[in-house]
């Protein structure tokens, strides 16, 4: 744990790394107001200091069981855990859920050299045995398969015997967004009930972030001078830069202008976890008797940004601001506006056409 040191009116942080101990100035005078922004610099140092401990112990680990090729399902998964452990916790529910149905198939100590084609064949057909989506399906092989492959990548094993060749086809839904009077009937009742919950929707609406990356957002990370916003995606750890435009920069000067004030470590919105984000839009939409339980969620906002945008900008212009790597990703967010755009030029080929009589 770091700890404070006043020196000559100054405010250092005193820690430790590796048994050697350390100690950050920083230039802050010694005054109740900057002890508050002191802590924030506190509390980021420590975690840094507990990644850099994990990745210490993790390479530790690994080291220990370089090109062993004995090693059994349960220690790969072992392993693999110390580098989990810097995903989200819903990725880690995700994984023991299907290492839990995949121990099913393969027993925890049989060696990972000794899993073949025919465990992944019996582990798809027990998973689509319980009924579970095409998507789920997928999923949890997924959640396996990147298990096997770390283990091909740190030479615990040639090759990986899970192939993609034995999942369902996906299924390629129609995306569904908020209609405009359901959405101003969300965001309303979103404001009456507390504002900062009201800005969190209204800020995925108008960037199409996930959740969890607006909820690590901070207040440093909102550049006015040039206009635009640096976004850390924990989906793919990769960081991008998207436009303050000027509908989002409006909103945020007219209801968040306190971002303006804040400590540039502080986060926008401090207090909210994606769990209870979730909670909270359950409950609203329980209240506004939305009753469709999984068409309409968090993600929902994103589907509305993408929908709204693709009607202007071309594929790969939506496509980074989603944040994919590939256009394929994003092509389904044009259905709608092709639709839209089909049926107008329909409408205005009929009107000199007289292909039924009213």
């Amino acid at each position: 744990m770091a700890n404070f040191n006043i020196q000559k009116g100054k405010i250092y942080i005193q820690y430790r790394l590796l048994d050697k101990r350390k100690s950050l100035k920083t230039n802050l005078e010694a005054t109740e107001e900057n002890l508050l922004k002191a802590e924030a610099l506190k509390k980021k140092i420590e975690e840094k200091v507990e990644i850099k401990i994990g990745d210490m112990k993790y390479r530790n680990i690994l080291s220990s069981f370089e090109n062993t090729k004995d090693i059994t399902v349960e220690k790969a998964v072992e392993i693999y855990k110390f580098k989990l452990a810097l995903t989200s916790k819903g990725y880690q529910t995700r994984f023991d859920i299907s290492m839990n149905n995949f121990y099913k198939i393969v027993p925890r100590n049989m060696k990972a050299s000794k899993v073949t084609y025919e465990h992944s064949l019996r582990f798809v057909k027990l998973l689509t045995d319980q009924n579970l989506s095409n998507a789920s399906v997928r999923s949890y092989f997924d959640h396996v398969k990147v298990l096997f492959l770390f283990l091909v990548k740190n030479k615990h094993l040639n090759s990986s015997p899970l192939s993609a060749d034995v999942l369902p086809r996906k299924t390629k839904k129609a995306i569904i967004v908020f209609d405009n009077n359901m959405l101003s009937e969300i965001l309303l009742a979103a404001q009456k009930s507390d504002l900062m919950f009201f800005n969190i929707l209204s800020l995925l609406l108008l960037t199409g972030l996930r959740p969890i990356d607006l909820l690590r957002l901070k207040t440093g990370d909102i550049n006015f001078a040039d206009r635009r916003i640096h976004i850390r995606i924990s989906k793919t750890n990769k960081e991008i830069y998207i436009p303050l435009s000027q509908t989002l920069y409006a909103f945020i000067i007219k209801n968040m202008n306190y971002v303006i004030e804040q400590d540039q470590e502080q986060l926008v919105f401090p207090g909210y976890s994606v769990a209870r984000l979730g909670c909270r839009f359950r409950r609203l939409k329980k209240r506004l008797g939305i009753k469709e339980k999984y068409a309409f969620n968090l993600k929902t906002f994103r589907r509305n940004f993408a929908t709204h945008y693709a009607k202007s900008l071309n594929i790969q212009d939506v496509a980074y601001l989603l944040g994919h790597d590939e256009v394929e990703t994003t092509k389904s967010f044009y259905a709608n506006t092709i639709v839209d755009n089909v049926r107008n030029k329909m409408d205005k080929f009929d009107e000199n056409q007289d292909i039924v009589k009213y």
